[in-house]
């Protein structure tokens, strides 16, 4: 869960289908034709970087 909550437990669900797990993360690396996790996050950096930094979504609450 670590992937969104910064626990630092990277494959642990803690009880939800909500949080990411690594096995998430390389479900979707996988779907959007990464090679491997580095290349996904990098994506996401890229993606928040161009689309979302500054914007007002990045400070309104979830």
């Amino acid at each position: 869960m670590c992937w969104n909550c910064g626990c630092m437990m990277p494959d642990n669900p803690m009880g939800s289908p909500d949080n990411i797990t690594t096995a998430i993360l390389r479900k979707a690396a996988k779907a959007g034709g990464n090679r491997n996790l580095k290349e996904l996050v990098e994506n996401f950096t890229k993606t928040y970087n161009m689309r979302i930094k500054g914007k007002p979504q990045d400070t309104e609450p979830i």
